[in-house]
Formats: C-alpha cells, structure tokens, sequence
C-alpha cells in the first residue's frame, strides 16, 4: 500500500513539473520581443533592390544608408510612435536608395546613346571625304549612301530632340517638387538661403527641452534636408529680453542644439548642421509688447542656396 501511494506521488510531482516548464516556456515566448508592423516590408524591398545587380551597383552608399535604417526599423520599440517612425524613415531611406539608382542607370544609358550618335556622326564625315575622292563611276552609289546617312542624321536628331525634352521636363519637375517643398516649410527665400522660423511654440517659457508633440513641426524639415542632403542648415536660437543677456544667450544656444539633436536623429549628419545662440540681440519686432516678444522668441534654421 505504501508502495502504491509513494509511486502516485512520485507521478504527480512530475507531472507538476512538466506543467510548471510549459508554462515558463509559454511565458518567455509571449515575452519575446518582436520587430515593429511594417519593418519586415520595409526589409523585403531591401532585399529586392539589393539583389537586383544592375541598380545595387549604382548606389551602394544609398542601399548602406538603407541598410543601417532598416535595421534600426527592426529593433523591438515599445514606444508605438518612435517604432512606427523609424519604419517610415527607413522606407523612404530604401526608396530613395533605389530612386538614385535607377536614375543613374537611365544616366549611363543616356551618355552610351549620345557616345553612339558621336559615333555615326564621326562615320558619317568619313564617309563622305571617301565619297567625294571616289571616281565618277561610283557616283550614283554616293549618292545613294549620302541619303542613307541623311535619314540616319534625321533620326539621330530626332531622337536628340526626344532627350533634350525629357531632360527640360525632368527640370521643371525638379523645380516644381522644389517649390512645393519650400511652400510646405512656410520657408522664406533670402541671400542667405531658406529661412525657416519656428515660434515659440517648440519650448515652454525658459526651458530648452521640445514640448510633447512640438516635433511634428521639425519632421518636415528633416523630410526636406533628408532630400537634399547637398544642403547646409545654420540654426539659431534667439529670445525676448526678458532675463539677463547671459541667461538669453545660454538659453538660445541650448534651444538651437536641442532642434540640431532631434534633426541628427532623423538622420541628418551633424557636420551639415551649425548650432548657434543669438540671445536677444536680433529680434524682429519690439520688446515693448507682448506680440513683439512672442515673435521675438524663436528657433531660425536657414538652410543654404545650393545649386541642384
């Protein structure tokens, strides 16, 4: 009978333990953390331009930079917002990755199809001098040989008027796509560039920390130099002249780093950005009124005329 009982017993505790590790084991795999929505998408696309050999080898710089973005996707976030931002910048990072390499591959196929027409063009002067030192037996066959290469010029220079308008329309795309985007950023054209004039509405009074959801209004602009990533930006902070010129001064130079922090972790390189306090010493309205100060108090970013 003893038997009997210490063999149940013996039966129970094991199957109590095998209860007890399924359920850690079911535990750790809920607990797993697991890569954003969105980010095995974004790596897909990755690997389709990577294994495309005629694009991959046009942008390899572009397709690295995608790379690193895609990673930083992948990463488990908790934080929802920051997760679904960084899927966001890394699909464009891949998208832009494969737009610089399909346009330079439509480049190449420019520049072969002008070396081309050099090429005929060049034929077509030597032909000729053969022609014209031909004897007067071989006349009628010139001629016709001079035809021939009149409708090969004819085409040449239709199709060099095909590309000519492709390129002008290219152009004003280009120009077109630009000015939206500086519509978009409320920017003012001047002789030192685009001046983009953020307001108070970035910091609460005599802090330098952004205020929650104030970055909605940096995202555009690191969208904008993302884009064009030739361009410079000069950012600087400025006050009111409440408080003393020193505590302006730190305070502006802390506000215009803290907009030059949050644009580096979009992506921007900070050797294209220049962090800079002006305290109150530049305002744009008078201190004598509560309107004039709020204008007054201000993050400036003025990004430099680039030829592009």
């Amino acid at each position: 009978m003893n038997r009997m009982l210490s063999s149940e017993k013996m039966s129970f505790s094991k199957t109590l333990l095998s209860l007890s590790l399924a359920a850690v084991f079911v535990a750790g795999c809920a607990s797993a953390p697991k890569s954003p929505e969105g980010a095995a998408n974004v790596r897909q696309q990755l690997i389709q331009l990577q294994g495309n050999q005629q694009l991959a080898v046009l942008a390899p710089l572009a397709i690295k930079e995608a790379e690193q973005a895609v990673i930083a996707a992948e990463q488990p976030e908790k934080n929802a917002a920051l997760a679904a931002h960084r899927v966001i910048m890394a699909e464009r990072k891949v998208s832009m990755a494969s737009t610089q390499a399909q346009t330079r591959q439509l480049e190449l196929q420019r520049d072969s199809l002008s070396q081309k027409r050099d090429e005929v063009r060049l034929s077509a002067r030597t032909q000729e001098a053969a022609s014209a030192r031909a004897d007067a037996s071989d006349a009628r066959s010139d001629a016709e040989m001079a035809r021939s290469q009149a409708s090969n010029a004819q085409a040449n220079a239709a199709m060099a008027r095909q590309q000519a308008d492709a390129a002008a329309a290219t152009a004003a795309a280009t120009t077109a796509d630009l000015r939206a985007q500086i519509a978009e950023l409320n920017a003012r054209p001047t002789d030192r560039g685009l001046v983009v004039t953020l307001g108070d509405v970035l910091f609460d009074t005599g802090r330098a920390n952004l205020k929650n959801g104030s970055s909605n209004h940096l995202d555009k602009l690191a969208v904008f130099l993302n884009a064009h990533p030739t361009r410079t930006a000069q950012i600087e902070g400025h006050t009111d002249d409440v408080g003393s010129d020193s505590a302006n001064m730190l305070l502006s130079q802390r506000r215009a780093d803290t907009v030059k922090a949050f644009l580096v972790a979009q992506g921007i390189a900070a050797s294209r950005l220049d962090a800079s306090g002006k305290g109150e010493t530049t305002p744009l309205a008078s201190n004598a009124s509560a309107d004039g100060k709020q204008q007054n108090r201000r993050v400036e970013v003025i990004i430099a005329n680039i030829a592009e």
